[in-house]
């Protein structure tokens, strides 16, 4: 499969299944289980999905999701920077690619070095990376290659790991603050052991240092984050509900309707996060299981890194922060992690 260009000609996308056949089984039973506890919660897997990634995207536009613009604003500024410490012959991972006007801006600095390097756009959809990869297709670089990776970060972590691979340098991204959706232990849990593995790495490429770049969201000013996720044209709104379409497609049955759900977004201060949830207007009833009405049910939530946070995650994953920028008031940063204490 592949997109066709300007030209009408059909461009092939070099898309890699590295999904495990436990991975590809485990969302419905994960999906009952989360939604039968105490108290429930739907899969964070089940917001993205071909239609997920696609609503997200919308929101990544909008005037009010600040964390987009302020990413785009520090690697137009800082992309040659980052590439000069990028070496030669690395393999690129980024985490949650999605759309890739982000990291295009990384990948044309890289270029314009002469920098012969293959970057791997990562995700869970095949249709959204052929779509996300047409911009940068064969011929686009001189010296970056691209490739898609078909999958989760536990499946692309597993991808790093392959002896294969080892004998290179080795770069991991996650930019527009998508670990935010993790909880802060599973956030340390998971740069740690993308750190291992890059250790692991770094032992067949000699003389390579491991690096991860990280976009995070540090503003605490609740009434902007608020006004981030409950936008007035709604698409966010939009986004979190497909989790309802996308649950009944992966459990088989049609047992959640639209119309007897509302969305809710609230600011946690004590905990430094925005929460998402769907809320049922009626009793619902799930194999035997009833989700009562008026209770609310958890989707996602959004938590903000402020430098104390910042400080807290590297130590616990065991990551130092070789250079850092941040946004003019917005407090959203891109920071530059070795898993090597810097010289």
């Amino acid at each position: 499969m592949g997109s066709y260009g300007p030209d009408n000609q059909l461009f092939a996308a070099d898309i890699i299944d590295i999904q495990s056949d436990a991975k590809k089984i485990s969302l419905s039973n994960d999906t009952r289980e989360l939604l039968k506890a105490h108290p429930p919660r739907f899969s964070p897997l089940l917001l993205w999905n071909e239609e997920g990634l696609r609503r997200f995207e919308t929101i990544t536009y909008l005037k009010e999701y600040y964390l987009t613009n302020c990413e785009i604003e520090l690697l137009e500024k800082h992309s040659h920077e980052i590439a000069q410490r990028i070496e030669r012959g690395s393999i690129i991972l980024e985490l949650g690619s999605g759309c890739l006007r982000k990291i295009e801006i990384l990948l044309r600095a890289l270029d314009g070095l002469g920098k012969r390097v293959d970057y791997y756009a990562l995700d869970l959809s095949t249709p959204e990376l052929e779509r996300s990869l047409q911009p940068v297709r064969p011929g686009t670089f001189q010296h970056v290659r691209c490739h898609g990776l078909l999958g989760t970060y536990e499946d692309g972590l597993s991808w790093l790991r392959k002896p294969k691979n080892a004998f290179r340098p080795r770069v991991v991204l996650s930019l527009g603050s998508t670990l935010g959706s993790f909880t802060r232990s599973e956030t340390a849990g998971l740069l740690a052991g993308f750190a291992d593995a890059l250790n692991c790495s770094a032992n067949g490429a000699v003389g390579s240092e491991p690096l991860i770049i990280i976009g995070l969201d540090g503003c605490k000013d609740g009434d902007k984050v608020w006004n981030a996720y409950n936008d007035v044209k709604g698409r966010n709104e939009g986004f979190v509900r497909n989790t309802l379409d996308h649950t009944n497609e992966v459990l088989g049955s049609d047992i959640f309707h639209q119309e007897e759900w509302d969305h809710h977004g609230e600011w946690n201060d004590r905990a430094g996060r925005h929460e998402q949830y769907l809320t049922p207007r009626k009793d619902i009833w799930l194999e035997g299981h009833c989700l009562r009405a008026g209770g609310k049910v958890f989707v996602v939530s959004s938590h903000k890194y402020d430098a104390k946070d910042r400080q807290q995650l590297w130590r616990a994953a065991g990551l130092f922060e070789i250079r850092g920028w941040h946004t003019v008031g917005r407090e959203y940063g891109l920071h530059v992690l070795s898993t090597r204490l810097p010289n």
